[in-house]
């Protein structure tokens, strides 16, 4: 895509995140590669419903400087830029604040396989990444070990990040772990949830491998 579908696409998929109520105002972020050298990532501080396609900022991802914009990157630009210089497979990332997951991340709780769908999209258990303050390099560098080769991670008290082929997976990526998220508190406040067995676990790793890298 070239510079001026790829601002459209992070416009689009950041209002389809706003209003599936993953996040509210201006919280959270989204970015993608536009090309080898460069990402587009929100702007700091502009609420969903307003955003419009020349306010996404593209990014040299060697320098981390902003090349074309308008406005200030998304204040989490670090963690991003740490993000894609570290997992090769990395096209997409949304970070949100949904609330199942954020009740997770302040129990600083992993999501375990709870459900068939969650490893097929997450590759395995969800870890929390260590805390770090918001913003740092040091965000970053703890969500690439919570990572590990999965698609998804929680952020102690904050939220989570996911990780797409494209935006349109990040956030169903970022959908199903809410979803999942959701199902699993609810589980706890009844008993204690059952996790999946180790045969269903391994099959649907097996689907997650053949299908996330395409």
């Amino acid at each position: 895509m070239d510079e001026a579908n790829a601002r459209y696409d992070i416009c689009l998929h950041a209002r389809k995140m706003w209003q599936s109520g993953l996040v509210v105002g201006s919280a959270g972020n989204v970015s993608r590669r536009v090309g080898e050298q460069l990402i587009g990532i929100t702007p700091s501080s502009v609420p969903y419903e307003s955003l419009t396609e020349d306010q996404i900022v593209l990014v040299d991802l060697a320098s981390g400087q902003p090349v074309d914009a308008s406005q200030v990157p998304s204040y989490e630009l670090p963690m991003h830029l740490v993000i894609y210089r570290s997992i090769p497979y990395a096209h997409a990332i949304m970070h949100t604040h949904s609330p199942y997951v954020t009740t997770l991340s302040v129990l600083r709780r992993p999501l375990p396989p709870v459900i068939d769908e969650m490893v097929i999209y997450f590759g395995g258990t969800v870890a929390v990444a260590d805390y770090a303050f918001t913003g740092t390099d040091l965000l970053g560098t703890n969500v690439v070990r919570a990572l590990g080769d999965h698609n998804g991670a929680i952020l102690a008290n904050h939220g989570n990040v996911c990780i797409g082929r494209d935006l349109a997976h990040a956030l169903l990526v970022a959908l199903t772990m809410e979803s999942t998220a959701q199902a699993y508190v609810q589980a706890l406040q009844a008993g204690e949830p059952v996790a999946l067995p180790q045969g269903s676990v391994a099959a649907a790793r097996r689907m997650f491998e053949e299908r996330n890298r395409r």
